[in-house]
This record gives structure tokens, C-alpha cells and sequence, in this order.
């Protein structure tokens, strides 16, 4: 057990650091030279598609904990978020719609978007942009769709729809759950 956590932790930095190095600041939807078609492929036998990402602008001070949930809302299911909460944490909407009121910005990366980067072949640059949320706007997300959530920020989850909306979240909070970077 202590071997595949271990195993996991590191493929979930390696990710992370190909997800913040690649797209450190924005998301760029071009490059400069076309590369050949077996530059980016995996080895045989080993396949990788991108769920979501986003850039997280801040994380908690070491050591701290990564946790990966599937979180399920019931229709008409009202989930808050706590500003004690120190956690940054990437959201990725596997079915259904969910609605959110984040008292910060979000940057929402739509499922055309990550669809653009995980389909070889397919024109990035044509794909559209990530959507940026003013501080306090009510928005959703679909399946497909991903943002990062800052630490310490108030606000709401609720799911409007009729059906049970389930996302996948990826938690990097402190341990001990107690105490983050402070927002500025």
C-alpha cells in the first residue's frame, strides 16, 4: 500500500510540474514549431489524457497533502465553501451541471478547450480560450469543464440540475487541514 501511495505521489507531482511549467501564468493554445507526430506520444501500451486543469496562483506551505475525491450532488444539493478553508483544489466536472458563487476569480477551462489539447492531430490554437469569472459572479460548469479554486475563498456548490451531478476534485491542502498561505 505504502508503495503505490508513494508511486501515485509521484506521478501526481510529475503531472503537476508538466501542467505548471507548460502553462505557467496562461494557457497557451499555440506553439511555435510543429512537432513531429511521435514527439509527445507515450510509450506503447501507455496512454494519457488530460481531465482539466488550470493554474493554481498560490498552494500551502510544506509538507501537505494531496488528496483526489469523487464528489457527488443530489439535485438540489447546496454545498458551502468555508473561507477557513486552506486548501487549493482543482475541480473537474464528470457528469451533470453544477453551479458556483466563489467570493474570488475563477479562471474556467472549458471541456473544448482540454478536448483540443488530448486529441493529437487537432488544431490547439483554434480551441477556445479559458473563461475568466469576476470575484462574486454565479456561474456553471459542465462535464468536461475544470477550474482551480484559491484557498481561504468563500462561497457556494449547488447543483440546479435534475439529475445528480458528480466531479472529480484534487485537494493540495496543508496537514492537518489547519493553516494555508493567507490570501492577499
Amino acid at each position: 500500500m505504502r508503495r503505490a501511495s508513494v508511486l501515485l505521489s509521484i506521478l501526481v507531482l510529475v503531472l503537476i510540474g508538466v501542467v505548471v511549467s507548460g502553462r505557467a501564468g496562461s494557457i497557451t493554445l499555440a506553439q511555435e514549431g510543429t512537432p513531429s507526430p511521435d514527439e509527445f506520444a507515450p510509450p506503447e501500451g501507455i496512454s494519457f489524457m488530460p481531465l482539466g486543469f488550470g493554474t493554481a496562483e498560490q498552494l500551502p506551505a510544506a509538507p501537505a497533502d494531496f488528496i483526489l475525491a469523487r464528489f457527488s450532488l443530489d439535485p438540489g444539493a447546496i454545498f458551502p465553501i468555508e473561507a477557513s478553508d486552506p486548501s487549493v483544489t482543482l475541480v473537474v466536472i464528470e457528469s451533470g451541471t453544477v453551479t458556483f458563487q466563489v467570493e474570488a476569480p475563477i479562471t474556467i477551462t472549458r471541456a473544448a478547450t482540454i478536448a483540443a489539447f488530448a486529441t493529437p492531430g487537432v488544431d490547439e490554437s483554434a480551441a477556445p480560450a479559458p473563461e475568466e469569472i469576476a470575484a462574486g459572479t454565479e456561474f456553471t460548469m459542465e462535464a468536461g469543464d475544470s477550474a482551480v479554486f484559491p484557498p481561504s475563498t468563500a462561497g457556494e456548490v449547488r447543483n440546479d440540475g435534475q439529475e445528480t451531478a458528480v466531479a472529480l476534485l484534487a485537494f493540495v491542502e496543508p496537514q492537518g487541514g489547519e493553516e494555508g498561505t493567507p490570501t492577499p
